[in-house]
């Protein structure tokens, strides 16, 4: 989610991003083709996650961070800004479902695979994010705090604007210092991308890895959702927290249920 601006600050965003779309995509051919996809339908299918994605990001953003009577993006903007990774992850986790349910393949371990590419376009895009200045954090007092540099994001809202947010904003802390949030995301994507990769080669219970990393990421969102900034609250935006608890709660009894089933 972008923060009240009309360009990237810095080009490291779109290439991470870009890079991130290659690593979804990468691991879904591959996933595809383990499942005797032929080399048209896996590249179809592959070409169609970015745009999925995108769709997702854009939609979400709509919904939770835009007013929806006058939003700032609208849904067919070319803008790059204006999008909310976590609705992306979502419609690409249905769209993959979809193609496995079409192609009567094992839906649980398609969606194991497909977990090493979204925890990773996780970890390349919130150091994007990170580079970028966007999605940034509330203000402490933590050793590991950022400082933010004049002219940035965080430095508008806090100083340039911070008047304009008290009615809507309170902090317990006024530092010249914020969490770095988008660095806190990018390390439990590392961690569940690579504990999905030794989950895989232990070749624990299908589901299980997509599962653990659905509940641990959902509910990392929640808790890093109290220390992030929101300049910009839509319409539905206090669904947000619901939705992320929903996600986690249905994946913990969905993972219950299937080692349930084996006993």
């Amino acid at each position: 989610m972008f923060t009240d601006i009309s360009f990237i600050d810095h080009w490291q965003y779109l290439f991470l991003n870009v890079l991130g779309f290659l690593v979804i995509m990468g691991l879904g051919c591959y996933s595809a083709r383990k499942n005797n996809f032929t080399w048209f339908r896996a590249l179809v299918y592959t070409a169609g996650i970015p745009v999925v994605f995108l769709i997702g990001t854009r939609l979400a953003y709509l919904f939770f961070y835009a007013d929806i009577n006058n939003p700032a993006v609208h849904f067919l903007d070319p803008k790059l800004y204006g999008f909310s990774l976590y609705g992306g992850l979502i419609l690409v986790v249905l769209y993959s479902c979809i193609i496995a349910l079409f192609s009567r393949i094992p839906v649980w371990s398609w969606l194991d695979y497909h977990t090493l590419g979204l925890m990773g376009y996780v970890s390349l895009g919130k150091t994007g994010c990170f580079m970028n200045g966007c999605c940034f954090g509330i203000p402490t007092l933590v050793p590991w705090g950022i400082s933010y540099a004049p002219g940035s994001q965080a430095y508008n809202y806090y100083i340039v604007q911070a008047f304009s947010h008290t009615a809507s904003h309170s902090w317990s802390v006024y530092s010249d210092r914020i969490h770095p949030v988008q660095l806190y995301e990018v390390t439990i994507a590392i961690a569940l991308l690579i504990t999905a990769y030794i989950l895989l080669r232990k070749k624990v219970l299908p589901g299980t890895v997509f599962l653990i990393s659905s509940a641990t990421y959902s509910l990392a969102r929640l808790g890093l959702l109290f220390l992030r900034a929101n300049p910009e609250m839509g319409t539905y935006f206090y669904f947000l927290p619901w939705l992320y608890t929903a996600v986690a709660s249905l994946s913990v009894l969905l993972l219950l249920q299937r080692y349930i089933k084996t006993v």
